[in-house]
């Protein structure tokens, strides 16, 4: 029903359960679904049933998880394709990797997760799974790179509210070590990822900010294989570059 502010819980709800899924793809039961947004089981299952005929979500039938379907696929491509701001940052992003052969990440924040609208891999990064739809800040590079420039109390706030899992033995799980990798991120003006994400991957991350207001509104990343390169090799070949590309890619999404 619409409440007084002319918005629709059910709406709501029922975009929750869709924002839920993504990142890893490893799917979700009704009971982790229902209890990771509070909605009722009964509630729980019309909603994916409904997304389930509709395309939206599928369940596998042996293991009875459920993930995005083919629909939602298809509609986030649509939107990236007819993106304007996926365009404007593709130009600046193709061209970093033409000069340095490196993979790029651009996500741009919404609540507490990063959202991909645009990568350019590499050839030493494409065996590895990267991030895509709502992932967690605290192991990527340019989620990381948003965090550490916010305001204190945005800050403090998001990481009270995270739920610090490792994703490999180095991903960093205490609010404090994470505060401490934050403020110097802030010192030397970009974010390292030490294979905190997938072991083997590395990564350097610059914020983005909207020139308008001031804010951060997202990250840029370059990734690496710790084949090709060490953590200080790569930082000390391209961390300049890549806060060069963050001003160029803050120019565009400011409009």
């Amino acid at each position: 029903m619409a409440g007084k502010d002319n918005s629709s819980e059910t709406l709501a709800k029922g975009l929750g359960i869709l924002d839920m899924f993504g990142d890893d793809d490893v799917g979700c039961t009704l009971s982790q679904i229902s209890r990771r947004t509070g909605i009722n089981k009964t509630s729980v299952y019309r909603y994916v049933n409904t997304f389930c005929e509709l395309g939206f979500l599928k369940r596998d039938d042996r293991t009875g998880l459920y993930r995005l379907g083919v629909r939602m696929l298809a509609l986030a491509h649509s939107i990236l394709e007819k993106s304007e701001l996926e365009r404007a940052v593709k130009i600046q992003v193709d061209a970093a990797h033409e000069r340095h052969g490196l993979h790029v990440d651009v996500g741009i924040l919404s609540g507490d997760s990063i959202y991909l609208i645009y990568r350019r891999e590499s050839q030493d990064t494409k065996a590895f799974r990267s991030f895509s739809y709502g992932s967690e800040l605290y192991y990527l590079a340019a989620g990381k790179a948003a965090m550490a420039f916010m305001d204190p109390t945005g800050l403090h706030g998001l990481v009270d509210r995270l739920e610090l899992k490792p994703k490999t033995d180095k991903t960093i799980v205490s609010r404090q070590e994470l505060l401490a990798d934050l403020r110097g991120a802030v010192e030397r003006g970009y974010a390292r990822n030490r294979e905190e994400f997938v072991p083997g991957l590395i990564a350097i991350g610059a914020p983005l900010f909207s020139l308008r207001t001031g804010k951060v509104v997202g990250g840029v990343s370059f990734d690496s294989s710790t084949d090709r390169y060490s953590m200080e090799e790569f930082e000390g070949r391209f961390a300049g570059s890549l806060v060069e590309l963050a001003k160029k890619i803050s120019a565009v999404v400011s409009w």
